[in-house]
């Protein structure tokens, strides 16, 4: 799976003002990567976010997903995509009050036609997949944030999409069930014998940092793409990390513009497979 932006620019017009919120923004997304996107406020985050969805459509440049334009494609194409091709998760669950947790999931393949009898199969084994194969008659008031989110995936991927796209999926979760949630996204990013490709918006600088790369968005193009490298917390592996070359990421947090320290690509050190081994 790949999705190719080139050159892709997008303006709103409000208040009497032009806003550029993409302004020639040229990037790719590969399958079997999480990638986050961050980057402060009017960055051009979401408008990233629903392009990549065919939830809008650029005013110039290129949007190809394995090959074929999107970004020009008729209302009813997209549609016929988003249903498809793109799973969605959001920040506040957007699940229906009045459905189980099973009916819920099953909820894509109700809109593309399907009898609910024929697709309560894979919608329970989804949420067994979640680790919430107990809760498949519960509704949304009888599960807590992380459960709810848990439903949410399960949900984005019921039409076993090629390309998941997550906007703020742990800001509303405490720490301890973020984590899990976004150790869930990279099993679903890479562990699944999938090619699929999983893209995060997010101001979390530590969730970030656990995706397999961060984009920077600010102005409404790419300032920085890296490779997040943890540090090792001591132990015969550390030495010399601090040596390794760096790269800022300007990010959001609390609501303030600063930045993280992220390491992108290492140079190997030492051992057999060293580039200076003699």
């Amino acid at each position: 799976m790949r999705v190719d932006l080139t050159n892709v620019v997008r303006e709103y017009h409000t208040g009497g003002h032009r806003v550029r919120a993409l302004d020639g923004l040229t990037l790719q997304i590969n399958g079997g990567e999480f990638t986050s996107v961050v980057g402060p406020s009017g960055a051009g985050k979401s408008t990233l976010l629903q392009l990549l969805g065919a939830l809008d459509s650029p005013d110039s440049g290129s949007i190809q997903f394995n090959g074929t334009e999107i970004g020009t494609m008729t209302d009813e194409e997209q549609s016929t995509f988003r249903r498809h091709q793109v799973g969605f998760i959001f920040q506040f669950f957007n699940l229906l009050p009045t459905l189980t947790a099973w009916e819920n999931v099953a909820l894509p393949m109700l809109l593309d036609g399907k009898k609910l009898r024929h697709v309560r199969p894979d919608a329970v084994h989804l949420l067994s997949l979640v680790g919430l194969g107990n809760r498949i008659d519960h509704r949304p008031a009888e599960l807590s944030g992380g459960q709810m989110q848990r439903v949410a995936v399960a949900r984005a991927l019921m039409m076993n999409p090629p390309l998941i796209l997550a906007d703020e999926p742990t800001g509303n979760l405490d720490s301890a069930t973020g984590t899990a949630i976004m150790e869930l996204l990279h099993h679903v990013a890479r562990d699944d014998g999938t090619d699929r490709a999983v893209v995060m918006v997010t101001h979390n600088l530590e969730a970030a940092s656990r995706t397999d790369r961060v984009i920077t968005v600010q102005d409404g193009a790419v300032t920085s793409d890296v490779v997040p490298i943890p540090a090792p917390v001591g132990g015969r592996h550390s030495a010399g990390v601090r040596d390794q070359p760096t790269e800022i990421i300007p990010t959001v947090c609390h609501g303030e513009f600063t930045s993280h320290l992220l390491v992108a690509d290492p140079p190997r050190r030492g051992g057999r497979h060293s580039a200076r081994r003699s």
